[in-house]
């Protein structure tokens, strides 16, 4: 959240059937929370509709609840009609925005990137630039549909030095064809998860702008116009986590160090935009497991599964074998006829089965795909694993699992790690990267599998 509202409650005001309901909203990064007093008058508001206040800052605020809760408090005398309700999403601008307003570019904040964009010589650049000659910031850039997303550094100009300073990157994407908020939202979902999954720690957005397609001027106090925006802001529904500092930081997937750096890294979040609509349950999956970190609980073996059987490629094959399949269903009726039963369509159900890849062998592909050096005894106890994961999920769901020793708790972790690295490498394997790309440039969170002791 942006710290102009942080902790902040002010005065505002809706409309409610033509007359003035005053009220106070308070802004904190877990929840927004919305309070209307009617005093004599009922004031109700359905809770998927958006209600435009005035802040005692003259800013506009449309804000969106979650839901609604009338209440009132009475006296022998009087009785005081109020609304409460906390908003899933807030816009503020100087004027309300309106359900028909759509967003034509927005800008955003990055949390840690874990040294993911770093860009050492477009550093350089900027610094040595001066002014009139302003340098070009971009470390990334991509482009899928009508979106294209840049990512860059800010920088000042300092006038005591005659020198630009670098700050931190931002991100912006534009939109050829204006979007709604809600589809604004899915893109978020699109570069948390690539940023999460390129620095290999959980990478948050935040501080969002928008440009709207309509009134692109807003007036100043003073005469003349601005550019217009209006803040987004998303509670997260709990309290603003402090970046973490890490002694042993996993290493980033990509980086942006060189301009071939910076060029693969852009291909690969083209490649995550095209393929949101299929990959999108795989790069959820990814988030949540890079979320957990080194928490080893019930649900992180079940996400684990998920995210390997949500994999586009991790599916079973058709088998080419139908030949021999329809002699074997024939003999097998043949003999079923012999002894006076008839299983006819049984047995053909049961036959039809075997035309599909078994998921050992499923597996065993899966596997060869992901480790691509000839190392069979990595590979055996990668096959042994995954399949011991998928028992262990089966039984955490029909029953209560509990760990009886540190060595079957040991066995857990290596389980869910081995189910993790196959998808994970499942995707690595996807991405537009050249041949000679290293996975990530050292161990991450997925890839340590693949060295643990034999």
């Amino acid at each position: 959240m942006d710290k102009t509202y942080y902790g902040k409650t002010l005065l505002c005001r809706a409309n409610y059937e033509g007359k003035s309901i005053p009220g106070r909203i308070s802004f904190s990064p877990e929840r927004i929370d919305v309070k209307l007093v009617g005093f004599e008058d009922f004031v109700y508001f359905k809770h998927d509709a958006s209600i435009a206040l005035r802040l005692e800052d003259n800013q506009y605020c449309t804000v969106t609840p979650i839901s609604t809760s009338p209440g009132s408090a009475s006296t022998a005398r009087h009785t005081c009609h109020y609304l409460t309700f906390d908003a899933r999403q807030v816009i503020l601008g100087f004027r309300p925005w309106e359900e028909d307003d759509r967003v034509k570019e927005f800008h955003f904040k990055l949390s840690n990137t874990n040294g993911l964009l770093d860009a050492p010589d477009i550093r350089r650049r900027i610094t040595v630039s001066k002014l009139g000659d302003l340098p070009d910031a971009t470390i990334i850039e991509a482009r899928s549909g009508d979106a294209t997303v840049t990512i860059s550094y800010s920088y000042s100009f300092d006038w005591r030095d005659d020198n630009f300073s670098v700050s931190d990157a931002h991100g912006s994407v534009e939109f050829a064809k204006p979007k709604s908020v809600a589809e604004v939202s899915k893109f978020v979902a699109v570069l948390r998860t690539f940023f999460t999954m390129a620095a290999a720690i959980e990478v948050r957005t935040g501080d969002y702008w928008l440009v709207p397609d309509r009134d692109q001027e807003q007036p100043l106090v003073g005469g003349g116009t601005a550019p217009a925006s209006f803040q987004l802001i998303w509670p997260t529904g709990q309290a603003e986590a402090a970046e973490e500092n890490r002694d042993h930081q996993p290493t980033s997937v990509l980086r942006c160090f060189e301009e071939v750096d910076r060029k693969s890294t852009s291909s690969c979040l083209t490649f995550w935009m095209e393929n949101w609509a299929t990959w999108n349950p795989a790069f959820s999956g990814l988030l949540l497991a890079t979320r957990e970190g080194n928490i080893f609980d019930t649900s992180r073996i079940l996400n684990a599964c998920k995210w390997l059987e949500s994999t586009p490629d991790a599916k079973q094959l058709k088998l080419d074998n139908k030949y021999e399949l329809k002699k074997i269903s024939e003999a097998a009726i043949e003999k079923a006829c012999d002894l006076g039963l008839d299983l006819s369509d049984r047995i053909l159900g049961a036959i039809s089965q075997l035309r599909t890849e078994s998921r050992n062998d499923l597996l065993k592909r899966l596997i060869d795909l992901t480790v691509q050096k000839d190392d069979p005894l990595l590979k055996e106890r990668f096959l042994k694993d995954i399949h011991k994961a998928f028992n262990i999920r089966g039984r955490f769901a029909h029953s209560k699992f509990d760990h009886t020793s540190n060595d079957e708790f040991g066995d857990y972790v290596r389980c869910t790690q081995a189910v993790e690295a196959l998808a994970f490498f499942l995707l690595y394997r996807k991405l537009p990267l050249p041949a000679d790309h290293h996975w990530g440039y050292g161990p991450n969170n997925f890839t340590e599998y693949l060295v643990l002791p034999r």
